[in-house]
């Protein structure tokens, strides 16, 4: 790991915003991952519905936001300076915990996934702020490392988030305890956010368009014409849909093909967002700082072997009761289950050295004025790939397919994405 990488958390410039971005996804998924194991081990239940699908469901709301409001969110970043929305954006956040804390001691869980879908809108307004900001921030062969340090970051701040939703939401207490933790993390992030240091206005006379549908639809537009912007655009929104995908399937794989407990999907989720965090920073140590998409295609390669390899190492379905279900330390005892979890951490590393070189380049290659925007245009594709997949993944479970069948759909799909990294590494060398 080079000293430029991590001399960059000693840098008041990039410390603050990689804080502020650390404190927020960790809230995001300990909210999440705690809605995800109360829906698996007790809600389901009691309204008599399959949890993967509601699973799906609830993370579908959640991305929504992306697509109907990342296009303001980005004319918006642009326009005004990015630090001061930073502690807006922030304060919003520490209202939603306050009212996810009320939610937590009602047991609604209606009131559960409108803060889901909250969580989602205000993290569409953060977005283009968080990847602008960083050229805006560093130098250009900082840039590479900003972002590996960014995604790795973010992947470990999703681990201790699904560490801590997962394990101690259904403990008794437990929600309680969450509820005072979000809080004080909001808090503390609003903090952080307010030590970002200002970039100014990129874009100070830009029209702002109110209207989030045909805003969507020029950005869109915009994006899709850029040679450059639109393949790496494809390339990120694809590693999101798969993740996401990962994410939300591991609980019923675990309980269903594993025989696992919550303990089990925690340590199975902790494996993948590290392995994620490894490839993210592994990015600019092989790539040197060179901002390129040559990783892309032996790692998209590796993605569909590794996920084919751990759906062939699966035990057939159990049809386990409650009273089999095992913990991590019984789960620990069979060696072919390290086999499962060492090809969790491969796909997950493999995940992680695509989409750090495709955010370079897409920083890279936008204009300032326009950088916010171009990023926005990139979370709508994200949004749009990650609900297409949740609904594509519900459907197909209603329709008969398992869980870990549906990884099995998604990892085959991976190789339609081979010829984008190509085209956008032929594009990167004229």
């Amino acid at each position: 790991m080079s000293h430029t990488k991590f001399s960059l958390l000693g840098t008041r410039r990039f410390l603050a915003i990689f804080i502020t971005q650390f404190l927020g996804a960790m809230n995001d998924n300990l909210f999440r991952q705690a809605l995800i194991m109360l829906i698996t081990y007790r809600i389901a239940e009691q309204v008599a519905m399959q949890p993967a699908v509601l699973n799906n469901l609830a993370i579908g709301l959640f991305i929504l936001p992306y697509f109907l409001f990342s296009a303001l969110a980005g004319q918006l970043a642009d326009k005004f300076d990015k630090s001061k929305q930073i502690v807006w954006i922030k304060l919003w956040e520490v209202g939603l915990m306050l009212v996810g804390a009320l939610a937590f001691q009602l047991s609604s869980l209606p009131l559960m996934i409108a803060v889901l879908s909250g969580l989602g809108l205000q993290s569409t307004f953060f977005g283009p702020i968080k990847y602008s900001i960083l050229p805006e921030l560093t130098s250009k062969d900082e840039l590479l490392s900003a972002n590996g340090l960014i995604e790795a970051g973010t992947f470990v701040s999703i681990l201790l988030g699904l560490l801590i939703g997962g394990l101690l939401v259904l403990q008794p207490g437990g929600t309680d305890k969450m509820a005072i933790l979000m809080i004080t993390l909001a808090i503390i992030g609003t903090i952080s956010g307010s030590m970002v240091p200002s970039t100014g206005a990129a874009a100070p006379d830009l029209k702002l368009n109110l209207n989030i549908f045909t805003a969507t639809g020029r950005q869109v537009k915009a994006a899709w014409r850029h040679e450059i912007a639109r393949p790496a655009i494809i390339g990120i929104s694809w590693i999101w849909l798969y993740g996401s995908i990962y994410l939300t399937q591991i609980p019923d794989v675990v309980k269903n093909r594993l025989g696992g407990d919550e303990t089990v999907v925690t340590i199975i989720i902790a494996c993948f967002s590290i392995g994620i965090g490894v490839g993210s920073l592994m990015c600019a140590r092989l790539l040197k700082g060179e901002i390129s998409a040559k990783l892309a295609k032996p790692a998209l390669f590796t993605l569909t072997v590794t996920s084919l390899l751990l759906y062939l190492s699966l035990p057939g379905e159990n049809g386990v009761t409650p009273d089999e279900i095992i913990n991590i330390g019984e789960f620990l005892v069979t060696p072919t289950n390290w086999i499962v979890l060492a090809l969790i951490i491969a796909v997950a590393i493999a995940t992680g050295m695509v989409i750090v070189p495709f955010y370079a380049i897409l920083q890279d290659r936008s204009k300032r004025s326009e950088r916010s925007r171009m990023i926005a245009a990139n979370n709508i594709f994200n949004s749009g790939f990650m609900a297409g997949g949740s609904i594509i993944a519900a459907i197909l479970i209603v329709l008969g397919l398992s869980s870990s069948e549906i990884l099995l759909v998604f990892a085959f799909a991976n190789l339609a994405i081979v010829p984008v990294a190509m085209l956008l590494m032929k594009r990167m060398q004229q």
